[in-house]
């Protein structure tokens, strides 16, 4: 009998960044449970997140995992550079190989582009079968990039997962067992979004949406409470309240558990158009306390290059105050720097944030992610290029600001910079202002040991700026 392959799943990130480590790897997840599910017992699956080199040290696995967005690249590089040292076959996956398998380096045998849990499967049985994964077997697998000599080879793609049905309900829960599961924690209920924003990469990922079922879904929550005394479950979906019958069978499933009069907490992600009456209602009734919304812009030029010509200022207004009067804590995101914004039109946003009853706003300077309508101008203008250092994308302009790409063709990126830590200092009173009331409350000593963390580790970067990419990072306790 063979002895069970050893797979080690690295999640290429940096543990000291609060927003990263935050909520657990569920992409990551379900690809252990896949794999769980069609070998069983012919298969060892761990899941690190730093300490990379010590761990391919001390189990040398067969096989190495990893999962990177942009940003987080350079790591992932490092991390197959560290795999194939000691001698185990690299496979690499996530939003940014599968828009860019180009940028797969000697080091990684295999990228997986798009989603990975058939794709998994299919290579770890041919490992099992021949040792190793020889590019003429490679070939045969849909969906990935992989190596022939020299020459990188891409094969034709996979139809997603519940292609023709639309369902997802074929997929195992996420393997929560290697994850640390916080009283607050997430779930994700469907892949894909309607929209087509310039600046957003998961459409590219997702190319359509499909959703888990009702039931599917509060057998998920009631796992959570079960198994991992959860008690408050973000939904990490790009739009939760797409489906609108879903969302009422799903209503109906969370009352009829009795979890609202549990004090059991939602938070999920939606687009201001998708807010209505019926929807807040529905939304109060099951006690979700947050709602986030992109809402990207005060001003409906910028808005609409951002986003597209469905979408209004005014209709992001009524959204808020829907939301507000129904006694949701209402959270925004919003982006500056698109390459046609003034000065005044970035005003604008500061001023819609300033007259509305955010709980929690982010404010982002706009990041051109490959395969994004932005990256194609940004690489148009030579402002990226296929070989950049990856670290340039970062989404934290407060710390990256003399490196990060900056799109604009208006204002300079110092003004960029005095605007940014202007709309900063209104987030921080409008946190302020909310956070005695705001269900978050719960994670407040974890969120300030964290970001205490994360303030250290940049100060010491800012010494050392040489040391950003390198494998001594621990995972945080």
């Amino acid at each position: 009998m063979m002895k069970p392959t050893r797979i080690l799943f690295v999640n290429a990130i940096n543990t000291y960044v609060e927003s990263q480590t935050r909520y657990p790897a569920l992409g990551i997840g379900y690809l252990v449970a896949m794999l769980r599910k069609e070998f069983g017992a012919e298969v060892d699956c761990r899941l690190i997140e730093g300490n990379v080199e010590a761990a391919i040290r001390e189990w040398q696995p067969h096989l190495i995992g990893i999962g990177s967005v942009s940003q987080n690249f350079n790591l992932a590089m490092h991390y197959a550079e560290l795999g194939r040292a000691g001698g185990s076959l690299v496979v690499v996956g996530g939003y940014h190989i599968t828009e860019m398998p180009s940028s797969m380096t000697p080091a990684m045998d295999v990228g997986v582009l798009g989603e990975g849990e058939h794709t998994i499967c299919e290579l770890v049985a041919t490992l099992r079968e021949c040792g190793s994964l020889p590019s003429d077997r490679l070939s045969r697998i849909a969906g990935i990039g992989y190596w022939e000599g020299e020459q990188l080879q891409v094969s034709g793609p996979r139809p997603v997962v519940g292609a023709k049905t639309k369902s997802l309900d074929e997929l195992p829960m996420p393997a929560r067992d290697l994850m640390q599961i916080r009283p607050h924690t997430n779930m994700v209920t469907s892949r894909g979004c309607p929209y087509n924003c310039t600046f957003c990469a998961s459409t590219r990922f997702w190319p359509n949406i499909r959703y888990f079922s009702p039931e599917y879904m509060i057998e998920e929550v009631k796992h959570l409470i079960r198994d991992h005394a959860v008690r408050y479950i973000t939904f990490h979906d790009d739009l939760f309240i797409a489906n609108v019958q879903r969302l009422r069978e799903f209503h109906d499933l969370v009352l009829k558990e009795d979890l609202p009069r549990k004090g059991f907490r939602f938070s999920c992600s939606s687009s201001a158009t998708r807010i209505t009456e019926e929807m807040a209602t529905l939304l109060k009734e099951m006690n979700f306390v947050t709602v986030s919304m992109g809402l990207e812009s005060g001003n409906q030029e910028v808005l609409r290059r951002l986003k597209g010509p469905a979408f209004k200022v005014e209709t992001n207004q009524r959204a808020v105050e829907i939301l507000h009067r129904h006694g949701i804590h209402v959270h925004a995101s919003f982006i500056i720097g698109e390459p046609r914004e003034t000065i005044e039109q970035m005003q604008e946003t500061y001023d819609f944030v300033r007259r509305n009853p955010f709980s929690l706003v982010n404010f982002f300077a706009l990041t051109p992610l490959p395969g994004t309508r932005v990256w194609h101008d940004a690489k148009a203008r030579g402002l990226v290029s296929d070989t950049m250092d990856w670290s340039r994308l970062s989404e934290h302009f407060e710390f990256d600001w003399r490196k990060s790409i900056i799109v604009s063709e208006l204002v300079s990126r110092r003004d960029i910079r005095r605007m940014y830590l202007k709309m900063r200092r209104l987030r921080l009173y409008k946190m302020g202002r909310a956070m005695l009331k705001h269900p978050f409350q719960m994670d407040l000593g974890a969120y300030l040991k964290a970001k205490t963390s994360e303030w250290a580790f940049r100060l010491g970067l800012r010494r050392r700026p040489e040391t950003i990419f390198v494998d001594s990072l621990p995972r945080r306790s």
